[in-house]
């Protein structure tokens, strides 16, 4: 019995010792390979984390897409109707995500440059834009699209424009792309004085005016 167990702490000696000579025999390389590692898995559980806070903390997503078909349109493409879709492609613009709920869609038109020309916004009642950050606290109307229509054209029914409630999984998913965008653009202006898309941003250009700031442009 005794010789037995004589063995056994032996035999965990043993695998003491090569366990600590397993670890001292890394190289630094490894060792700092594994320390960014694990770094990196803090960070990425520490993003996660702030990611649902602010998934739980925020009212619903709710996805605008249109398609807006007039005579009005100079460049007839798409068959004279002007589309979205949920990703960007050739001939069609990005849906836009709104902080809900959705109260209202309305097209609203104003003075174009052109005398010949007018230009129309759709826009919703909503709190913002996911693009602009953290929900308004309250509701207003934000652009979604801008068309340019023949003077005199009538205006597009709001039935053009489609709303969908995102799922919560859609949402997180949502925001997760979001945050990675915003980065990109951050570093894009900070260090090129341009947005990622190549351009001087101009007010203009920004995304999801208020109905104020847009009329009076």
């Amino acid at each position: 019995m005794l010789f037995k167990t004589s063995q056994i702490a032996i035999s965990l000696a043993l695998l003491i010792s090569g366990g600590i000579i397993s670890c001292q025999s890394k190289t630094p390389e490894q060792i700092a390979h594994e320390t960014e590692l694990e770094l990196i898995a803090a960070k990425e559980k520490a993003e996660a984390s702030e990611v649902k806070k602010f998934v739980d903390s925020t009212p619903d997503l709710y996805k605008v897409n249109w398609k807006v078909c007039s005579d009005g349109f100079l460049d007839p493409y798409n068959n004279g109707c002007n589309e979205s879709r949920d990703v960007r492609s050739i001939g069609f613009s990005e849906a836009v995500l709104v902080w809900g709920p959705v109260q209202e869609v309305k097209f609203v038109t104003k003075r174009h440059f052109s005398p010949n020309m007018q230009s129309v916004g759709l826009f919703v009642k909503s709190k913002g834009c996911l693009l602009l950050g953290k929900p308004e606290g309250g509701d207003k109307f934000y652009k979604i699209h801008e068309f340019s229509l023949k003077k005199g054209s009538t205006l597009p029914n709001p039935d053009s424009a489609k709303i969908d409630k995102l799922s919560p999984e859609d949402k997180t998913k949502a925001i997760r792309v979001a945050i990675d965008n915003a980065e990109n653009e951050i570093a894009s202006l900070n260090n090129f004085g341009v947005s990622s898309s190549g351009f001087i941003p101009t007010t203009a250009k920004q995304p999801c005016l208020t109905l104020e700031k847009w009329k009076n442009l």
